[in-house]
């Protein structure tokens, strides 16, 4: 680790997670330190942006979108990309933690590899980068500084993305076409158009073997403008002419990945490493030993420096070259002619002919094309305006994609930024339907039918309602989500809902009405109470519930409890002075028990006992008396007595 220089970073912690405990190296765009996870207490690499590059907002927001899409990438080949963030200006990578050495310090102290050994090495690297391409990633910066080597012999490839970051935030800021790389690496449309996919991986790949099975690099020069200047237009030669006695299969490995026509390269890593595994398995017995290394080759550097920083080079800044058509007969590969000119005139006509091809060559192939603009994060109308300038036809993709971008603006346009085009061409953009990954709202306490909305408007695509009982939420609202309120959430990932469906109502049926009301209550419901006669319930025992016991109710809802207040009472008719017999009859035919009590033979009733009201089966008494007031039979008492037919008179 350095730690001969000071670093005002180390022993600080950014976004209150990671604290900085040691700086282990500087590069071009980074610097990396080691530092530790407070949250989930692991070691890991800080890979913090220079400020120059942490001050560019569109260097930013590449950044982050290049981070998103490195950190879904998992392969046992790839460094794992933890965490993204910007804290106090500092713009960093959360990575797993590689203790080791990179493939450079390997090459520096060791020098070139035996055939098998290098491709042992390349292997992996492949494998990793094949599963980036298959994720649509392109890594656009393969070099043996980007190759760690553990300590326990695995190889890891990392910073993926961050070229894309830095290409893209230089396309912001300059007309002229820039490629974010390292010259020696860069593949020839790289430099010409800013073009990248698989098969500029591949090309990079290729200049590694070299470099792993030689020692040195395929193309050297005072400046990396010179580097890249032979890369466009000089083929990169097969490594047994470094080193003779190389097996002829692993030349070939190096000018199939190598080709300066991306069309007959390998398509993608993965292509190549099978190319690779199939020769490795096929080298001829002592090939893993290799010829022998000469001096020079043993930790060799590239003349005029190293050539390996990053650095952006401008695509319209190479020296004017006639375009060179390759012989695709020999895998491309251009043949010498050596040319005799008898005459000086011939040279000097041809001279002037070539100057007149070259600069025409260099319009036709560079000079008339333009690079596309940085337009992301616009607005469309905006978008359209700067696009115009070139001018290009502009189309409006068919589906929105999800980005970093604001919903509405321009998520990514086709051809990609910084590729080069000619006037009148068509370019596509493509509108933001915001973040795929957004915090996740706090729903808690709506109603289900509100919740469910404000997901939709956000764009989750999968809702997922699930019901439980609750006390403490009412019926039909929410009670929990998953993911938590301020979880990170995918809108492609289902989203669930816990809506309480109320609870039960308690059995209070027979209890007496105090408790019934007081076990209510308890249960946070409200009590109203009806009366109701009951032969069959004591007074003042409930005798149903309404909701009925089991029911679903919410906190605060009403329950009806229906209490007995005893059996009916029946009113009990004014018999005085009817005759004994005809009261009697009228009583015990209201459900009456009659006792009859005569004074003297007296055969009209008195008076009677009780009076008012009373229960069915009562026994209400009878006085009869000789001298009791005569009424009518049919109850109308306090008159005389009647015989039945109204006139007073005794039968």
């Amino acid at each position: 680790m350095d730690m001969t220089t000071a670093d005002p970073l180390v022993g600080t912690t950014l976004d209150q997670r990671y604290h900085v405990e040691a700086r282990v190296a500087s590069g071009g765009m980074a610097t990396v330190y080691v530092a530790h996870d407070r949250r989930l207490d692991r070691r890991l690499a800080c890979k913090v942006m220079h400020p120059s590059l942490a001050q560019d907002p569109s260097f930013v927001r590449r950044f982050i979108n290049e981070a998103h899409s490195v950190a879904k990438l998992s392969h046992p080949n790839v460094v794992q990309v933890y965490d993204q963030g910007t804290d106090q200006g500092h713009v960093y990578l959360a990575m797993e933690y590689v203790p080791g050495q990179t493939l450079r310090d390997m090459l520096n102290a060791r020098g070139r590899l035996a055939p098998a050994d290098a491709l042992e090495v390349i292997s992996p690297v492949l494998a990793a980068l094949g599963a980036a391409h298959q994720a649509g990633l392109v890594h656009r910066d393969v070099k043996p500084e980007n190759v760690l080597l553990t300590e326990d012999g695995r190889v890891k490839v990392a910073d993926f993305g961050l070229a894309r970051a830095v290409e893209s935030a230089q396309q912001g800021t300059t007309k002229t076409g820039t490629v974010m790389g390292t010259a020696a690496y860069l593949a020839p449309e790289q430099i010409e158009r800013g073009a990248a996919d698989a098969r500029t991986d591949v090309y990079a790949a290729g200049i590694m073997l070299y470099e792993l099975l030689t020692g040195s690099q395929p193309h050297t020069g005072d400046t990396p403008i010179s580097i890249a200047y032979q890369h466009v237009n000089e083929d990169v030669p097969r490594p047994s002419r470094a080193v003779p006695g190389l097996p002829p299969q692993v030349d070939t490995l190096v000018t199939r990945a190598t080709e300066r026509d991306p069309r007959y390269r390998p398509g993608d890593a993965g292509q190549y490493l099978a190319l690779v595994l199939n020769v490795k398995s096929a080298l001829p017995a002592g090939a893993a030993a290799g010829p022998t290394a000469g001096p020079q080759a043993i930790g060799a550097a590239p003349a005029g420096g190293d050539g390996n920083d990053t650095l952006v080079v401008e695509t319209g800044g190479l020296p004017d070259a006639a375009p060179v058509e390759p012989d695709y007969g020999d895998r491309g590969r251009n043949r010498r002619l050596d040319l005799d000119y008898r005459s000086l005139p011939v040279i000097v006509v041809a001279g002037v002919l070539a100057v007149l091809m070259l600069g025409f060559g260099w319009w036709f192939l560079v000079g008339r094309y333009e690079p596309v603009p940085d337009v992301v994060g616009m607005h469309q109308q905006d978008a359209r305006a700067v696009l115009g300038d070139i001018p290009v036809q502009v189309e409006v993709g068919d589906k929105r994609v999800y980005s970093q971008e604001d919903p509405g603006s321009v998520a990514k346009v086709e051809p990609a930024v910084g590729e080069r085009i000619l006037p009148e061409d068509t370019v596509t953009v493509f509108l933001s339907k915001g973040p795929q990954t957004v915090e996740m709202p706090d729903l808690v306490g709506q109603s289900a039918q509100d919740a469910r909305a404000a997901l939709e408007d956000d764009g989750f695509a999968e809702i997922v309602e699930e019901e439980t009982t609750s006390q403490d939420h009412p019926a039909g609202t929410v009670i929990s989500t998953d993911p938590e309120p301020g979880a990170d959430a995918d809108r492609e990932a289902p989203v669930t809902l816990t809506v309480s469906e109320g609870f039960e109502v308690p059995d209070v049926e027979g209890l007496q009405q105090d408790q019934a009301q007081s076990t209510l209550q308890e249960a946070g419901l409200q009590v109203s109470v009806t009366e109701q006669p009951s032969e069959d319930v004591p007074e003042g025992e409930v005798i149903s519930q309404d909701p009925a016991a089991g029911g679903t109710v919410s906190s605060g809802d009403s329950v009806t409890i229906t209490v007995s207040s005893g059996p009916e009472e029946i009113e009990i008719p004014d018999v005085t002075g009817w005759k004994v017999d005809d009261a009697k009859k009228h009583l015990e035919e209201l459900g009456f028990k009659v006792k009859v009590s005569r004074l003297f033979g007296g055969d009209r009733v008195t008076r009677y006992s009780p009076q008012g009201s009373a229960t069915e089966g009562t026994e209400i008494e009878l006085i009869a008396s000789p001298f009791a007031p005569q009424g009518g039979d049919d109850g109308g008492g306090g008159g005389r007595p009647g015989n039945g037919n109204g006139n007073g008179n005794d039968d």
